[in-house]
Formats: C-alpha cells, structure tokens, sequence
C-alpha cells in the first residue's frame, strides 16, 4: 500500500508540475506545433523504449491499433492542445482545475448516456462542480473567456478518452503498446504539421528551454507509468484520493513560478471543484457501487 500511494503522490506531483514547464516554454516563444511536435516525440519513444525493455510486443490487432489511435487523437492530442491553449489565456492553476472536472464529466455520460443513472454522492458531485465553474467563470477576476473555454472542453475530450480507455479491444495490449499507439497520432501529426507550416523551432533560452521540453515530455510519461503502477498496487478508488495532490501541486507551483493571482472566486471555485473530485472518489470506493465506470473513481 505505501508503496502504491509513493507512486501516485510521485505522478500526481510530476503531472503537476509539468503544465507550468509547457506554458513556460510556450510564453517564452516556442510555436504550439514545436511544443506538440517535441512532447509526444518524447512519449513515443519512452513507451517504445520501455515495451522493448520489458520485452512486450508491439503487436496489435487492428482493431485494437485503430481505437488506440483515436484514443490518442481525442483523448492525448487534443486535450494537450487544448490545455496549452488554456495556459496562454489562465493562470495554470485554474486551468488544471476546470480539466479536473474530468471524472465528473465520465460519470455524467455514464449516468446519462449509458443510462446507469446517478448516486446521491455523484449528484452533489455535480453540483459542486457546475457551482466552482460558475466562481472561477464569474468571481474569478480577470480570467480570459477562451480560457475558460478551451480548459472546460479538455475536461469533455479527457473524459472521453477515459471511457474509451476502459472499454474496447485496445484495453487488452499491454500499458507501454498502448502508451505507444496512443502518442502515435501527436508524434506523426505534429512533426508533419510542425514543418510544413514552419513553425519547428528551438526552444528559446538555449538549454534550459531543452530542459523544459524535455521535462515536459518524461514528467508526463513518468507520470502516467507512475499512476497506473500506484493503481495496479492499490486500486483506483484509493489512487483517486491521492491524485487530487496533482491540482493543488499545480495551483502551488504555479502561483510560485508565474505569480499567478489568487483571488476569492479562484479559492472558492477551487475548492468547489476539488469536493467534486472529492465525492466522486468517495462513490467510487463505496462498495455497492459496482456498476460505475472506473473511470470516475481514477485519477489522471
């Protein structure tokens, strides 16, 4: 158990962390096609490296390679982007926080579209929830719209990508050739897009913004082989409470690293969300609750 809850307190830090290396990066200059083109470069090759190692086949039928691949394209790509959109317009504390609006986002499509319905603690969920997004959307002070925006709809596109990633064929290849077809589309989109449209670029600052690039890539790799070991040690219900460490690791590092402010709305919507996550964990430990996806109960 303490070992579990080492790792994902070590993901949930990483993770944290890592949006303030992509939004420094990108403030300092870097093109977002660079940033992409890098990052899932990074994460490509490390999944590559460690399937090899670990002497995992790459080997997947195609039906499997094929919902992989979307996965990667709605779920990692896309919600990437989205993200680092976000960081130009909002305080990278806030933006992490709207993106946690994930599990309840999966638990309401799962209540709604899947018709498995909803708890008691899940509907308090929701509510807390929508009340945080109307504070940080409305008390929030200066907080751009697009912002707002761009970090509401990754928490739908990530989401997204968790009910898919617990159903499907794809859920049956081993984690690091999954991780593999996953970071595929970012990998092969952006380094074509990156050129063509010449926005490949240095980082700016020389070896330092290398090291941001490159920290951004392997905290989100190392991040995510972290979480899923700390799962595989002491289940997604407990994962999920020590995972709630990555949004305030961001809104910390973030006030540190940017001097980001913090107004009341932001505090009170923050902390509304986080008793969104909150209730969602508890329901997801809860026994009874056997019909649930996992996804609502896990962590990033």
């Amino acid at each position: 158990m303490l070992v579990g809850i080492i790792a994902v307190a070590g993901a949930a830090t990483l993770l944290g962390i890592m949006p303030s290396l992509q939004k420094q990066v990108l403030v300092d200059g870097l093109p977002m096609n660079s940033l992409m083109a890098y990052t899932n470069l990074i994460i490509t090759l490390v999944s590559l490296g460690m399937a090899l190692l670990k002497k995992r086949s790459l080997r997947a039928r195609p039906v499997q390679a094929i919902q992989a691949v979307l996965m990667g394209t709605v779920g990692m790509l896309l919600t990437a982007l989205l993200l680092n959109n976000a960081y130009l317009y909002l305080p990278v504390g806030v933006a992490i926080m709207l993106n946690f609006l994930y599990p309840t986002v999966v638990c309401v499509v799962m209540g709604t579209v899947f018709r498995q319905g909803f708890t008691k603690l899940q509907a308090a969920a929701i509510v807390s929830s929508i009340a945080g997004m109307a504070f940080l959307a409305g008390k929030g002070g200066d907080l751009h719209p697009m912002g707002l925006l761009f970090a509401l709809v990754s928490a739908f596109t990530y989401g997204g990508y968790l009910i898919a990633n617990e159903n499907g064929p794809a859920n049956e290849l081993p984690l690091e050739t999954k991780l593999f077809y996953v970071s595929l589309p970012g990998t092969v989109i952006f380094w074509i897009l990156a050129p063509a449209t010449h926005t490949l670029a240095a980082p700016v600052g020389g070896g330092i913004g290398w090291l941001y690039v490159l920290g951004s890539g392997l905290f989100t790799v190392g991040g995510y082989f972290l979480m899923m070991y700390g799962i595989s040690r002491m289940g997604a219900s407990t994962a999920a409470f020590v995972s709630m460490l990555e949004p305030i690791v961001s809104v910390v590092f973030g006030t540190i690293w940017f001097h980001d402010p913090i107004t009341a709305g932001v505090v009170v919507g923050g902390i509304l969300v986080l008793a969104s996550i909150l209730l969602i964990a508890i329901d997801g430990a809860h026994p009874p609750r056997r019909s649930a996806p996992k996804g609502c109960a896990c962590g990033r």
